[in-house]
């Protein structure tokens, strides 16, 4: 048993490390909030997992979504020692069964199920303990042993489908291991077999429980079911015929199956090649073929019954064609984990009957084990639903419609259900199944607003053509095909960017909510996967916060948007706390992506300002109190990731007021190596546009500052302390001095030549910089590759513009920026060094000759450096395009 505990724990803190911190959707979502609301989930119910996350349910233990996550790796941990407890009974060696049990605990599927809220890891424990209860069965002869095998298998057939085909081959192989006491010990056996199935009259019970909710007109189906409360197949008028085709929903398969599908089976056996070798790399398949025959000659029996069912478990899973398979194998998964576990126990054992280091057999067992670890690791993908909370979090504060409707594949739903049924927000809102055109006309119908919260996947192919679809933040608003779409009222006036496909005509902000509104129109077609950045600048033009995402949501079903067509762009600003409540400027800019490349359309756009609403956080705050005159320091966050030499660094302090400042207090900061002081910076206010003298005492404000990273240190890091300074002098910090970090400096590649091919031109801007060569490609877009020689270092970071420029001195095409996209700023410039600077224009313009102008200039001030050459730009080339011949 000690050894199984070490097995559990391990398993379970390394499930706990990558568990998922909250809402996740589908099966997952559904069994978040479920179990708690005592629903009906999808078929077959699930009854004794439902009571299990009842109960589990009620503890408290974070929020509910990571509570119900917690469970599965809870219960993966227990059947990871039930694993290693059974390796242990059939080798009788114990460190050699710690080990084998990480083949269960590292598998990448049983590790994924193992991190959310599902039912996966309760069916495989109860699976494990069956059987183990039925090996000690075979070897004492208790019928005790074999009572709790039927009540295990029992529980199990009460949590899935899945475990009825294990149900035969357990009873073979309880019946084979002894077969003169087995008749003796089958009433007790069936007793406690048959209790745990009177679970399922939790199905009768809720379903005539859930019978008050009433039907929605208009969409025919009990509200229970748009509430989430009750899958899909529910119907408030109960039948036996009802309940039995909602618990035995997968009897039709099974039929199939018996009837002829088995054949069709094995014919598509190939397909689950991928699958397998996904989760046992191919090099570690002779162990587990060694670990067979060693349990075929060993436990013929068992060999026999975890064979059988296996295949059976392989050939259903295949029939089916569910949506998830990885989760219907997972008992097969767990017989070939089985197998390598033994296959390794047979190793260990040869190794030390050869009399060989114990040390190199283990070691060799290490790197295995590490291995296989990676390869879990590496296919662990529940961090790819991370993003579903912060996406339904902000569609729940969108201002939609009292009563209206969100229409969807069940699965995409399942979020804002967990909103509504875990947390009470927005319960006005309606989940509608499926999305098909039908259903939503006779919403509409009642004059109801629907909004489309997710892709079709395919129940309708024509429900697009049906509606007049209006691009609604992250979701699509459907109208009726003839409705004429206008903004809403009360929006602000914009102005527009003529370089722009798309003018903004309105926007607001709702303070409380944070939402930013924004009402825009095409001038002309555009594709629709632009992306729209919104920043919010200080008074200085410090950029507080930036969010970048798609200007239309993702399933929104044609290519381009028509010009004339109309939207809502609406995000949720969410701010840092902390924040001072004062105005603060937003700022607007227009994305595409060409292939790995982020292009900016035009220039920036000013909005507007808006004042954010105030709001602090008192759940974190340092340990020490790091005080210098009215202020200390509460909490700070600086970035993990190493940088350049000359970098921005950015670093945000939390100040907290002790006492009223009554004066405008400034901070200067000292950037501090093992070396020593590296550099000091010049004074600013703690945060610009809000004096220290409006401070309220235990105000605390969140002040963010960036400065260069040191020049000249690499590879190693750095210290930030701040230096306050009030009117009359410096405030030194009582008890500790503060320092934030550590920011760690590593160089970047240098190039100190020109490569070959280059084209050597000479040009020198200011005291900056000399263009020294060049690399021209022509195609569908012009490349263009300038290296530029390094002649001083500069803080300022200036921009690159190239411009085409046709015979009548117009600019048909421009490309301006950071040089290298934006990788190696000015301000990181190393004098001597030769910078590769690449740039794109377009070359589908009218066939003529045109004149290739490269410059440097300020972005903030628009002045240009001086060319050594007349003018403040260097006429790199003339070439001629013929736009046909392309």
């Amino acid at each position: 048993m000690v050894i199984a505990s070490i097995s559990g724990v391990l398993a379970f803190w390394l499930y706990f490390r990558s568990l998922a911190p909250g809402l996740l959707s589908y099966d997952f979502a559904e069994f978040q909030y479920l179990p708690a609301k005592l629903g009906l989930p999808h078929p077959n119910g699930f009854p004794f997992y439902m009571l299990l996350g009842w109960l589990w349910s009620k503890l408290p233990l974070g929020g509910l979504a990571f509570r119900m996550n917690l469970l599965s790796a809870v219960l993966g941990g227990a059947a990871t020692a039930t694993f290693a407890l059974l390796l242990e009974r059939l080798t009788k060696q114990d460190w050699p069964a710690l080990a084998g049990s990480f083949f269960l605990a590292f598998l990448p599927a049983f590790h994924f199920y193992s991190a959310g809220a599902e039912r996966y890891t309760l069916l495989i424990f109860l699976l494990l303990a069956s059987f183990l209860s039925s090996l000690c069965w075979s070897r004492s002869g208790r019928v005790k042993h074999l009572a709790l095998g039927s009540l295990a298998m029992g529980l199990a057939l009460a949590t899935h489908p899945v475990a009825f085909l294990a149900l035969p081959f357990w009873l073979l192989y309880s019946a084979l291991s002894r077969p003169r006491s087995f008749p003796k010990a089958l009433l007790p056996v069936t007793g406690a077999l048959l209790f745990p199935l009177t679970l399922y009259l939790y199905i009768p019970w809720r379903w005539l429980a859930l019978a008050e909710y009433p039907i929605v007109p208009a969409v025919g189906v009990s509200e229970a079911v748009v509430r989430g409360l009750a899958f899909v197949w529910y119907t408030p008028k109960f039948s036996l015929k009802v309940l039995w085709d909602y618990i035995a929903g997968l009897k039709g398969f099974g039929l199939g199956m018996v009837k002829g599908g088995w054949r069709e089976a094995i014919s598509s056996l190939g397909n689950t090649q991928e699958l397998w070798f996904g989760q046992f790399p191919l090099p570690i398949w002779p162990l587990a073929l060694v670990g067979s025959i060693w349990l075929l000659w060993t436990n013929p029996e068992l060999w026999l019954s975890l064979t059988g069912f296996a295949w059976l478990d392989l050939l259903f899973t295949v029939y089916i064609k569910q949506g998830k398979p990885d989760a219907y194998l997972l008992p097969a998964f767990a017989v070939f984990a089985l197998w390598l576990a033994l296959g390794l126990t047979v190793f260990i054992r040869k190794w030390e009957e050869a009399r060989l280091p114990g040390w190199a057999s283990w070691g060799l067992v290490a790197l295995l084990l590490w291995g296989v670890y990676k390869h879990d690791v590496s296919s662990l993908s529940i961090s790819r639903f991370s993003s579903v909370e912060s996406w339904w979090r902000e569609v729940i504060h969108y201002p939609l419609e009292e009563g209206s409707a969100l229409i969807a594949h069940w699965g995409d739903l399942t979020p804002l259900w967990y909103l509504q049924q875990a947390e009470g927000l927005r319960p006005d809102l309606i989940g509608l199944f499926p999305p098909e055109s039908g259903l939503a006309s006779r919403w509409l119908s009642q004059g109801r607003a629907l909004y489309q919260a997710g892709p079709t996947h395919g129940f309708d192919p024509d429900f697009p053509a049906k509606f007049k679809l209006v691009p609604w933040g992250k979701l699509l608003r459907l109208f009726p095909p003839e409705t004429d779409f206008s903004c809403p009222a009360g929006l602000l006036p914009a102005s527009e960017v003529p370089e722009w496909p798309l003018a903004v005509k309105g926007w607001t902000v709702q303070e409380n909510h944070r939402l930013l509104e924004l009402c825009w129109e095409a001038r002309h077609n555009f594709p629709a996967d632009l992306y729209l950045s919104v920043r919010l600048l200080s008074p200085d033009g410090m950029a507080i916060y930036q969010k970048d995402e798609l200007l239309i949501s993702q399933w929104y079903p044609y290519r381009e948007v028509k010009a004339g067509e109309k939207g809502l762009f609406i995000t949720y600003l969410n701010t840092p706390p902390e924040l001072p409540p004062i105005s603060y400027r937003i700022e607007l800019a227009l994305f595409t992506i060409k292939g790995d490349r982020w292009e900016q359309i035009g220039s920036s756009h000013y909005l507007g300002e808006v004042r954010v609403a105030h709001f602090e956080r008192r759940d974190k705050t340092l340990p020490i109190a790091y005080q210098a005159g009215p202020f200390r320091v509460v909490g700070f966050e600086t970035s993990k990731e190493a940088v350049r030499p000359g970098d921005p660094v950015r670093l945000e302090v939390i100040w907290e007021t002790i006492a009223l400042p009554l004066a405008d207090y400034s901070v200067a900061f000292k950037l501090v190596d093992a070396k020593g002081t590296v550099k000091v910076t010049g004074p600013q206010p703690l945060f610009p546009g809000y004096p220290t003298a409006w401070w309220g005492k235990g105000e605390r404000v969140r002040g963010i500052y960036t400065f260069q990273a040191p020049r000249h240190i690499s590879g190693r890091a750095f210290w930030v302390e701040p230096v306050i300074l009030s009117p009359w002098g410096q405030e030194n910090w009582k008890w500790l001095p503060f320092y934030a970090g550590p920011f760690f400096v590593q160089d970047r590649p240098h190039l100190w030549g020109l490569p070959e091919g280059v084209t050597k031109v000479s040009c020198k801007f200011g005291e900056l910089a000399e263009l020294v060569g060049y690399t021209l490609e022509e195609g569908k877009e012009l490349k263009l590759t300038l290296y530029w020689k390094v002649l001083s270092e500069t803080d300022g970071s200036y921009h690159v513009f190239v411009h085409l420029i046709d015979e009548r001195g117009h600019i048909v095409a421009q490309h301006d920026g950071i040089p290298s996209s934006g990788a190696v700023p000015t301000s990181i410039w190393v004098k001597g060094e030769i910078i590769e600077d690449v740039h794109f224009l377009p070359a589908d313009v009218p066939p003529g000759k045109y004149t290739i102008l490269v410059g440097l200039y300020n972005p903030r001030t628009m002045e240009r450096l001086k060319a050594g050459v007349p003018g403040d730009a260097f006429p790199l080339k003339v070439i001629e395009l013929n736009r046909a011949e392309q």
